[in-house]
């Protein structure tokens, strides 16, 4: 029998979509959390209230934000708390952030909160990306995937472009965040004219390496991320950490070499020319 959209509750409705999404029947979804499909069945459609117990474990799978959400949609007050990172309570999570950009030196390093939002760096990523913590997300977009400095500078662009296209589109899909699918948006409408790379086999690399020209040189460059994945605090579920690493001997040397210089290798970018500038933190 159709479901009737009048008698469905918000919180049927995140679970439908939700569910839509992970590609899971009433069936499997029930025998993950528990219960019974028949009961599944009457939460989806608005017949039966969830207590909390059930919200919980049938969104095991989604970011604390989003668990948040479902509880609120439910009728509950929410679960995980979400603090400003000046909250005595996340110092620890401060100083973790500090050591690990410090202890990533002479490499490039960032902070970024959902939906893209640079939070902090280290001297290495401004000396090769300055002005990054300024910018508002939209204009990151733009920056990375427009024409501009950043596309002149990046040898391999194509390739690089859209393999951070796929990892968008990942990330919009595992937080179902409404702000990251504009992104992902404003990202492909810049890449429509980027033709495809060819999907061959063999690969000379298993990792999607950036070749930055540099004052005549390549910079041979590949990201890894950190995350905080026994986080209970919305804020810092949200944080991720980019690690960028030189990928050859000699752009490990131009790194060291930088450390020990005060020149900046990259064209400042300013902000009035990708979309304006973030409101130092204050956006959550």
């Amino acid at each position: 029998m159709p479901r009737d959209p009048l008698r469905v509750s918000p919180f049927g409705q995140r679970l439908h979509q939700w569910r839509s999404r992970w590609g899971l029947s009433q069936l499997d979804l029930a025998s993950r959390a528990g219960t019974t499909p028949r009961y599944l069945s009457f939460v989806e459609t608005g017949r039966a209230r969830p207590g909390r117990d059930l919200v919980l474990r049938l969104a095991l799978d989604v970011p604390l934000r989003e668990r948040n959400a479902w509880l609120v949609s439910a009728g509950l007050a929410p679960e995980f708390p979400d603090r400003d990172m000046a909250d005595d309570a996340m110092q620890t999570l401060r100083l973790v952030l500090d050591k690990v950009l410090a202890m990533h030196e002479p490499y490039p390093a960032w902070v970024i909160a959902q939906p893209l939002r640079f939070v902090a760096s280290n001297s290495a990523a401004e000396a090769l990306f300055p002005g990054m913590c300024e910018l508002l997300p939209e204009a990151i977009v733009d920056l990375w995937y427009g024409p501009g400095p950043l596309r002149d500078m990046v040898e391999n662009w194509p390739d690089v472009l859209r393999a951070g296209l796929a990892t968008l589109r990942r990330e919009a899909a595992r937080t179902a965040d409404a702000r990251l699918d504009e992104l992902v948006k404003r990202a492909e409408t810049h890449l429509k004219s980027i033709p495809k790379p060819d999907n061959t086999m063999g690969a000379e690399s298993p990792l999607v390496c950036a070749r930055l020209k540099i004052d005549g040189r390549v910079v041979s460059t590949t990201t890894a991320v950190m995350r905080f994945d026994a986080a209970m605090d919305v804020t810092a579920a949200d944080l991720r950490v980019e690690l960028l690493f030189p990928a050859d001997d000699e752009s490990d040397a131009f790194f060291k070499s930088l450390a020990s210089s005060s020149v900046v290798m990259a064209a400042r970018i300013p902000a009035h020319n990708v979309g304006g500038a973030a409101n130092n933190g204050s956006e959550r």
